[in-house]
């Protein structure tokens, strides 16, 4: 995935050094100009003061000689004395290979080595003076330098500079990202607009937009759902009562087409009671707020609504909740997470079974363990059984394949989480719930 932060700094850090070096390059232009101007002015008014020095003596003045270490380091300037038949009188050093320039003024000429000359052309004898180039070259670098090295010291500083524009500039973007992260199908209010950048402003209402009509369609889902349910009990509970009034006539006698309608009959209302719970749910959970509880007021009040079912099938349930686990969740959620998973437990544990709820900690912190002794679940469907309206073939429970789907949503609002494992000791089920962080520090049961 390409990034917009990298893309910016791929194209204005190398632009941005490019442009450095170009200054600093017109700098040295500008150097080199006006410097060699200001040394060619030198080296004109040198040759005059000779020139004049020479008029008025009416001799050749004597010369101080000029060594290696004076002509390439400090620039000083050898000077030459020339007649009209272009014949050297006097030289303050031998310069091999060089001669009397044709017009006055100043030049480039190579004669074993580069030089910068400067020639005051006069009769009877004329002025030449010569320097070295490399000396006036690298006083130009030197001063370029000395003036771009500013430059060069803050363009780190101005990367960095950069780098912090670049991040505030797209600031407004991760918060917009981070904001839709944050949403769900629960949360599908408008995006702000208010002090957003122009450029991703038409995104955000786009986006509003979308957000929008898919409030409006889930809006009427859940209507739909919701009024289907309710219409369809009416006519289930009227055919729970004609299948009665049939098995009243019919007597004792066993009917195995009576005892299939009648399971039909039963799973289809309770698939209308999962529905109208799972979308009651869903409909209300934004309106409900997190409280704090002790995770077995919760876990007794779902046992106590669940043992009509186990004493109908004659199930032990033991409960082992030794200490208080105070947490913070939706009080709902929690009962629906709890109700759900020891129900699941109860209609597969067959008859004469039992049904353990421990209340523990793991590493994570602190579990609830619900244990059962029924057939259990291939390893390999573990994960299947918590999509909605999945059920695995073969089952003779009635079922509508919602309970664990609901379950798993509950959880997930309020920081738990299911794990569903086999028994190794024996057949059976194992429903382990991760809770959110205890808000006491009483616990300490090994699970």
């Amino acid at each position: 995935m390409t990034s917009l932060k990298r893309q910016l700094f791929a194209w204005l850090i190398p632009l941005y050094v490019v442009t450095a070096i170009g200054a600093m390059l017109v700098s040295y232009r500008q150097y080199e100009t006006n410097i060699g101007a200001f040394m060619d002015g030198q080296l004109h008014a040198l040759a005059n003061s000779h020139l004049q020095q020479l008029t008025l003596s009416k001799k050749l003045p004597a010369l101080s000689p000029v060594d290696d270490d004076h002509l390439e380091h400090d620039g000083t300037p050898v000077v030459q004395f020339w007649d009209s038949d272009k014949r050297l009188l006097s030289s303050s050093r031998p310069m091999p290979g060089l001669t009397l320039q044709d017009a006055s003024g100043p030049r480039d000429v190579d004669a074993n080595g580069s030089w910068r000359v400067y020639t005051l052309l006069a009769a009877p004898v004329s002025v030449q003076l010569v320097q070295s180039s490399s000396f006036r070259h690298r006083v130009m670098w030197h001063s370029a330098w000395k003036s771009a090295e500013p430059v060069a010291l803050l363009i780190p500083l101005s990367i960095l500079l950069l780098w912090f524009v670049v991040r505030r500039s797209l600031h407004p973007l991760g918060r917009l990202v981070q904001t839709i992260a944050q949403k769900d199908e629960h949360d599908l209010a408008e995006l702000p607009v208010d002090r957003a950048p122009a450029e991703i402003t038409p995104l955000i209402v786009s986006m509003n937009g979308l957000l929008q009509r898919l409030q409006s369609a889930f809006t009427t889902q859940q209507r739909f759902v919701q009024d289907a349910a309710h219409e369809l009990r009416t006519p289930l509970a009227a055919l729970v009562l004609q299948a009665e009034r049939l098995r009243a006539r019919l007597g004792d006698t066993p009917h195995d087409e009576l005892d299939r309608l009648e399971l039909g009959i039963q799973r289809l209302h309770r698939l209308v009671d999962q529905l109208l719970k799972l979308e009651r749910q869903e409909w209300s959970v934004h309106k409900q707020e997190p409280q704090t509880v002790d995770i077995r007021d919760v876990i007794k009040d779902s046992v106590s609504e669940l043992l009509p079912v186990a004493d109908r099938k004659r199930i032990d349930v033991g409960c082992y909740l030794p200490e208080a686990s105070i947490i913070r969740v939706r009080v709902s959620d929690a009962r629906s997470v709890f109700d759900n998973l020891i129900e699941n437990a109860l209609r597969y544990t067959p008859e004469g079974g039992a049904v353990d709820i421990k209340l523990g900690r793991s590493a994570e912190g602190p579990v609830v363990d619900i244990v059962d002794t029924g057939p259990g679940i291939p390893p390999e469907l573990l994960g299947r059984v918590f999509d909605r309206f999945y059920r695995m073939l073969g089952q003779t429970e009635s079922g509508s394949g919602l309970g664990l789907a609901i379950a798993q949503s509950a959880a997930h609002r309020n920081g738990m989480r299911i794990e569903l494992q086999n028994r190794t000791d024996r057949t059976g089920l194992s429903a382990r719930v991760y809770l959110p962080a205890s808000l006491n520090s009483h616990l300490s049961i090994d699970s």
